[in-house]
Protein backbone atom coordinates (compact mmCIF):
# COMPACT_ATOMS: atom_id res chain seq x y z
CA UNK A 1 0.00 0.00 0.00
CA UNK A 2 1.15 3.26 -0.78
CA UNK A 3 1.82 5.23 2.49
CA UNK A 4 -0.90 8.05 2.97
CA UNK A 5 -3.45 6.01 0.79
CA UNK A 6 -4.97 3.17 3.12
CA UNK A 7 -7.88 4.66 5.50
CA UNK A 8 -8.51 3.10 9.33
CA UNK A 9 -12.08 3.10 10.17
CA UNK A 10 -12.51 3.09 14.28
CA UNK A 11 -16.18 1.85 15.31
CA UNK A 12 -16.13 1.11 19.25
CA UNK A 13 -20.44 2.61 19.71
CA UNK A 14 -22.50 0.00 20.83
CA UNK A 15 -25.53 2.08 20.30
CA UNK A 16 -27.33 1.19 17.08
CA UNK A 17 -28.21 4.93 15.58
CA UNK A 18 -24.29 5.26 15.94
CA UNK A 19 -23.71 2.09 13.97
CA UNK A 20 -26.19 3.26 11.19
CA UNK A 21 -24.75 6.49 11.25
CA UNK A 22 -20.76 5.19 10.94
CA UNK A 23 -22.55 3.14 7.87
CA UNK A 24 -24.28 6.20 6.29
CA UNK A 25 -21.05 7.66 6.39
CA UNK A 26 -18.62 5.27 5.23
CA UNK A 27 -21.07 4.72 2.43
CA UNK A 28 -20.85 9.06 1.44
CA UNK A 29 -16.83 8.71 1.85
CA UNK A 30 -17.10 5.82 -0.73
CA UNK A 31 -19.31 7.72 -3.21
CA UNK A 32 -17.63 11.05 -2.85
CA UNK A 33 -15.73 11.07 -6.28
CA UNK A 34 -12.82 13.48 -4.57
CA UNK A 35 -11.60 11.16 -1.98
CA UNK A 36 -9.56 8.28 -3.39
CA UNK A 37 -11.02 5.53 -1.76
CA UNK A 38 -10.32 2.02 -2.87
CA UNK A 39 -12.38 -0.56 -1.76
CA UNK A 40 -8.40 -2.70 -1.17
CA UNK A 41 -7.65 0.48 0.99
CA UNK A 42 -10.17 0.62 3.46
CA UNK A 43 -9.99 -1.20 6.33
CA UNK A 44 -12.88 -1.08 8.83
CA UNK A 45 -11.62 -1.75 12.60
CA UNK A 46 -14.58 -2.40 15.02
CA UNK A 47 -14.31 -2.88 18.95
CA UNK A 48 -15.72 -2.64 22.37
CA UNK A 49 -19.19 -2.69 22.45
CA UNK A 50 -19.65 -2.64 18.34
CA UNK A 51 -18.44 -5.73 17.82
CA UNK A 52 -22.17 -6.99 17.92
CA UNK A 53 -22.71 -5.22 14.62
CA UNK A 54 -20.45 -7.27 12.87
CA UNK A 55 -22.06 -10.73 14.16
CA UNK A 56 -24.12 -13.09 11.19
CA UNK A 57 -27.37 -12.24 13.15
CA UNK A 58 -27.16 -8.58 13.07
CA UNK A 59 -29.56 -6.46 11.15
CA UNK A 60 -27.23 -4.85 8.88
CA UNK A 61 -25.13 -8.14 8.26
CA UNK A 62 -26.12 -8.26 5.01
CA UNK A 63 -24.32 -4.76 4.56
CA UNK A 64 -21.44 -6.10 5.99
CA UNK A 65 -21.09 -9.03 4.11
CA UNK A 66 -21.41 -6.79 0.95
CA UNK A 67 -18.74 -4.25 1.76
CA UNK A 68 -16.42 -7.14 2.35
CA UNK A 69 -17.15 -8.78 -0.47
CA UNK A 70 -16.56 -5.77 -2.48
CA UNK A 71 -12.72 -5.77 -0.62
CA UNK A 72 -13.27 -3.34 2.05
CA UNK A 73 -11.21 -5.25 5.10
CA UNK A 74 -13.69 -5.49 8.04
CA UNK A 75 -11.74 -6.04 11.69
CA UNK A 76 -13.43 -7.32 14.48
CA UNK A 77 -11.42 -7.25 18.00
CA UNK A 78 -11.11 -10.29 19.28
CA UNK A 79 -10.40 -8.81 22.78
CA UNK A 80 -13.89 -7.51 21.99
CA UNK A 81 -15.82 -10.41 21.65
CA UNK A 82 -14.40 -12.54 24.20
CA UNK A 83 -15.25 -9.43 26.75
CA UNK A 84 -18.77 -9.51 25.38
CA UNK A 85 -19.70 -13.13 24.80
CA UNK A 86 -19.24 -13.14 21.31
CA UNK A 87 -17.79 -16.22 19.42
CA UNK A 88 -15.65 -15.75 16.39
CA UNK A 89 -17.96 -18.11 14.37
CA UNK A 90 -20.35 -16.26 14.58
CA UNK A 91 -19.22 -13.45 12.74
CA UNK A 92 -20.20 -12.29 9.46
CA UNK A 93 -19.12 -14.22 6.67
CA UNK A 94 -16.15 -11.74 5.42
CA UNK A 95 -15.36 -10.40 8.46
CA UNK A 96 -11.61 -11.06 9.68
CA UNK A 97 -10.41 -10.77 13.61
CA UNK A 98 -7.57 -9.25 15.34
CA UNK A 99 -5.97 -9.50 18.73
CA UNK A 100 -6.53 -6.09 19.51
CA UNK A 101 -8.51 -3.32 17.91
CA UNK A 102 -6.52 -0.36 19.56
CA UNK A 103 -3.29 -2.26 18.04
CA UNK A 104 -4.82 -3.04 14.89
CA UNK A 105 -5.43 0.82 14.05
CA UNK A 106 -2.31 2.19 16.01
CA UNK A 107 -0.37 -0.09 13.06
CA UNK A 108 -2.52 1.06 10.50
CA UNK A 109 -1.88 4.76 11.39
CA UNK A 110 2.28 3.81 11.47
CA UNK A 111 1.84 2.58 8.31
CA UNK A 112 0.56 6.14 7.61
CA UNK A 113 -3.38 5.82 7.00
CA UNK A 114 -5.55 8.18 7.34
CA UNK A 115 -7.49 7.49 10.57
CA UNK A 116 -11.37 8.35 11.03
CA UNK A 117 -13.09 7.76 14.46
CA UNK A 118 -16.61 7.30 13.25
CA UNK A 119 -19.48 8.34 14.23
Amino acid sequence: MDAGSEIVIHVTSGESSDWRMALRNLVNLVQDESVSTPPGLINVVVNGPAVRFLLATAPEAAKIERMADAGVEISACTNSLERFDHAVDALADGVSTVPSGVAEVTRAQNRGATYLKLP
